[in-house]
């Protein structure tokens, strides 16, 4: 890989033109996704061989400029093109056997970080056993491929900026998709007209995460990233004061623990805009694959920790919020970023034992389709307004997800009004054909992936054979234009083809990443995810006089307390429980002890320091749990409890100090009955982000009072009994907390404080009668009113969850959450919550997936207050799922 010894950069300057297919360009050399459907101006090289070894590498299409090594401004090397002169910054050795790069200038390697599209090419030492430091030079295209992947290529400049090369300039300011005045149909048409399907394939691709764009004619590249909890990249420029790093918020299952919808708001705000700031920096694109909405059905599950938790109407408020700010959450006229809402759909399997999510099989009913795993993704295209949608590796009930026709085209598009595209998980439109083993031929896989409405494949098989499917009859160019048309009205919005004076969100820069700002929305979230799962004899808080010992594999942990899917981040390196802790107590107070080197370690050599650092002090504090090696994509927990001699260390110090206090640092939910019952006070930590280890610290001292409330259902260490691939809510003692039917070691919705909040109602009578139609009615919702005081001793917030259960339906939820609201009170103040109990909620779903509100008895709980609604009439019909299957069948056998 590089080596971190060298500095490495790149200048970005006006050098030259190329005068096939643009204006003036900013050259700058990357890694791209090689073209092979339109010209290749800034990817043709020509390695010119002069008397000795050595080579000038030049544009083929530019000859005048060649590419050049130079020494740095603040030492070390880069790597640009430049003007030709014959300079020895301009020498280079190309190894035919090792099909090395050589600088004969400065005797480093043309090298990337990692074999992705859009990173930089620059130097680095050279090493034989570095793959990505390999290039084959394909001598009639002149593309140098990067040699383990050749659908990646050296780029000399693909970045286009509209008043020099987009159209702003000539000719293509005088096209129809140029003229913003012109409705947005009338610009795609336009376009459309000019693009060949392979152009238009090219277009349905995001390989390397890209779709390269159009250069002939000055179309820019559809770019795309992750951003589930902070945007995922690397650190850009640093603005003073900041780290130039993409600011790491708790993962969405810490946030979701907030219920706090505000919140929520603010931190999609916060990633929107860093993600355009680094976007201005050609760090990272403006399609962004996130948020995760799948429920969190099984504990095992290795991406649990990616969403907001098992409950759809929580999971539901989360997109609303987030995912509509992300995006900009504002009537500008453009977006500030594209979300996408992934995996449609019942997809919550890794690879699980023997099992893979890329050949799963989901067996789902209709009930549970609609009444629960469906319910998120309504809520991104309904609500949230989201640009596209991500269809999954795995097949429901024998369909593959990217192949399902009745849930993308007729579920998504007709009946929730969806109008952005959808996009493949990365290779399942292969796995369609390899692994689902749907279709006997790849062009088979690509026609059923098209035929239902999958527009745009993560992956090379769109790029390479989807034009070819096209000339063999497979798929129709109306198609493949119809698909580059939902594209294309997403980059519209964009502003990828608008001036950019009109454009709100470009003037956003490395100025606002990392910002103090944004500092404060993380560390806000962290304090109000924490949940105070118990406090025996009220341990919590420490007082600041107490000395510690901090104890356990993640005391001192930083990175690992960011979660997966986070980008670069060096605010945390500094930021540890450990750290956090003599910061407020001073290290004079604190005494340190591993206790285990990882999380899975089982060598209980560092039990007897633990145990003497524990009996020294006036308390202990563990902190134990989870990290990314036990918990993952392409990873699910076969396991429940800790892993390792975890539990054993909880255990080895109690017996030292009695007054020990666990930390939970963790994705999924930790079985820990066998402590729960012994240890005075624990704490639910999540994966706390950047600076939850301050947030930690905070809480266990007071000076934060926990507010968080589980998002998931803490099952006991046997519920893996149950299998993972058993999709049914209801059966075999069923699951999350609507149908889970044994007894858990904490239930959804738990979460203490160090006060004490009290309800009474504001508006009730104890038994409401009204009409199922009044009930179903979206425009008047059922609501309560609730006094929430504070009676404890300390200031505080409170989240005031309302429950409702049909107690006339046996199959019905044992009971789901309808409504909820967050408020922070001064001691002895009181405020009034207003609740509504929405027409989805409130409605059941039979067996054929036909939901409706049915007259019945229903029972609301709001805390401890209870109360009854009695509805009568005939069933007010919201979905019909039934008949929807039937009127998709009548409309597949007349095609």
């Amino acid at each position: 890989m590089v080596s971190a010894a060298i500095l490495l950069f790149l200048e970005f300057a006006l050098i030259g033109t190329l005068g096939v297919c643009r204006g003036e360009l900013q050259f700058r050399l990357q890694l791209f996704r090689c073209n092979i459907h339109q010209d290749a101006a800034t990817q043709s090289w020509k390695v010119e061989t002069g008397n000795s070894s050595q080579n000038i590498i030049s544009l083929r299409h530019n000859p005048g400029k060649v590419l050049e090594a130079y020494s740095g401004q603040f030492g070390g090397y880069g790597l640009r093109v430049a003007d030709r002169t014959y300079s020895a910054g301009q020498q280079f050795i190309y190894n035919t056997s090792k099909y090395m790069i050589t600088s004969a200038f400065t005797g480093l390697c043309l090298a990337v970080p990692s074999g992705t599209g859009g990173v930089a090419v620059t130097l680095a030492n050279c090493s034989n056993s570095d793959r990505n430091q390999g290039w084959s030079y394909d001598t009639m295209l002149g593309q140098m491929q990067l040699s383990w992947n050749w659908m990646l290529c050296l780029d000399a400049g693909t970045d286009i900026h509209y008043h020099e090369t987009g159209c702003g300039s000539e000719p293509y300011k005088g096209y129809g998709y140029c003229n913003y005045t012109l409705s947005p149909q009338a610009r795609i048409d336009d376009l459309l007209g000019f693009i060949n399907v392979g152009e238009k394939a090219q277009l349905l691709s995001a390989d390397g995460r890209t779709n390269g764009g159009i250069g002939r004619l000055a179309v820019p590249a559809y770019t795309y990233g992750e951003c589930l909890h902070g945007v995922r990249s690397s650190c850009g420029t640093a603005a003073p004061g900041s780290t130039g790093c993409p600011t790491s918020f708790p993962n969405p299952l810490g946030m979701a623990a907030t219920f706090n919808r505000t919140l929520w708001s603010l931190v999609g705000d916060v990633i929107g805009t860093e993600g355009r700031g680094l976007a201005s920096q050609d760090i990272i694109g403006l399609g962004m694959w996130a948020p995760n909405v799948n429920l969190f059905r099984d504990p095992r599950w290795g991406r649990g920790q990616e969403t907001p938790g098992e409950d759809p109407l929580l999971t539901s408020e989360y997109i609303a919020h987030f995912a509509r700010h992300l995006q900009g959450g504002h009537d500008t006229g453009y977006l500030k970023i594209a979300s996408t809402c992934k995996h449609f759909s019942a997809y919550d399997l890794e690879n699980y034992a023997t099992g893979s999510r890329k050949s799963f099989n989901a067996i789902v009913s209709d009930q549970d389709l609609v009444e629960y795993y469906w319910v998120p993704f309504r809520a991104c295209v309904e609500r949230a307004h989201v640009q596209s949608i991500m269809c999954s590796y795995n097949a429901v009930n024998g369909i593959p997800s990217c192949a399902n026709s009745l849930f993308q085209n007729t579920i998504a598009r007709e009946e929730w009004g969806f109008d952005g595209f959808f996009v493949s998980d990365c290779t399942a439109i292969e796995a369609i054909y390899n692994r689902q083993n749907y279709t006997s031929s790849l062009p088979l896989a690509i026609k059923a992936a098209m035929d239902a409405g999958t527009d745009v494949n993560c992956g090379p098989t769109y790029t390479q054979s989807l034009a070819e499917a096209v000339g063999k009859g497979f798929v129709s160019e109306s198609k493949v234009e119809q698909s580059a048309n939902r594209l294309l009205a997403s980059a519209l919005r964009l502003g990828l083809l608008d001036p950019p004076e009109m454009q709100p969100y470009l003037k956003l820069s490395y100025n606002d990443v990392d910002t103090g700002y944004s500092r404060q929305v993380s560390l806000e979230a962290a304090q109000q995810m924490i949940v105070l799962l118990q406090n025996k004899g009220d341990i919590l808080p420490l007082t600041t006089d107490n000395r510690i010992a901090l104890i356990g594999p993640l005391a001192n942990a930083t990175s690992r307390l960011l979660g997966n899917y986070a980008g670069a981040n060096d605010l945390v390196h500094s930021n540890s429980v450990l750290l956090a802790m003599e910061k407020i107590l001073g290290k004079d107070k604190v005494t340190y002890a591993q206790g285990l080197e990882t999380v899975s370690s089982t060598n209980t050599s560092g039990f007897k320091e633990a145990a003497a650092a524990a009996s020294s002090c006036s308390s202990a504090v563990v902190v134990v749990g989870l990290d990314t090696s036990q918990e993952d994509e392409a990873h699910d927990r076969t396991v429940l409890t800790l892993p390792g001699a975890q539990e054993e260390l909880v255990k080895s110090v109690l017996a030292a100090n009695a007054k020990t206090i666990v930390v939970l640092v963790n994705g999924g939910p930790l079985a820990i009955e066998s402590i729960k019952d012994t240890v005075p006070a624990i704490i639910e930590a999540f994966y706390p982000g950047q600076l939850g280890a301050n947030a930690i610290a905070e809480v266990i001292v007071g000076y934060t009072n926990p507010s968080g409330r589980l998002p998931f259902t803490v099952y006991p260490a046997d519920f893996i009994k149950r299998k993972i691939s058993d999709m049914s809510l209801r059966d075999n003692g069923g699951c999350t907390y609507q149908h889970y039917t044994g007894q858990a070691v904490f239930e959804f919705g738990h979460g203490l404080s160090y006060t004490v909040f009290s309800y009474a109602w504001s508006n009730h009578t104890d038994d409401l009668v009204m009409t199922t139609a009044d009930a179903a009615s979206e425009s008047s919702p059922l609501a309560y009113r609730v006094t929430v005081q504070n009676l404890g001793p300390y200031q505080g917030g409170d989240v005031v969850l309302g429950f409702i259960q049909a107690v006339h339906q046996p199959e019905a939820p044992l009971k789901e959450l309808f409504d909820f609201s967050r408020v922070y009170l001064q001691i002895g103040e009181s405020t009034v919550v207003y609740l509504t109990v929405p027409p989805s909620v409130l409605a059941l779903v039979d067996k054929n997936g036909v939901q409706s509100v049915r007259a019945g008895t229903y029972r609301v709980t709001i805390g401890d207050l209870v109360a009854t609604i009695h509805l009568t009439g005939p069933d007010e019909e919201l979905f019909n799922l039934a008949a929807i299957r039937e009127k998709h069948s009548s409309k597949s056998s007349r095609q």
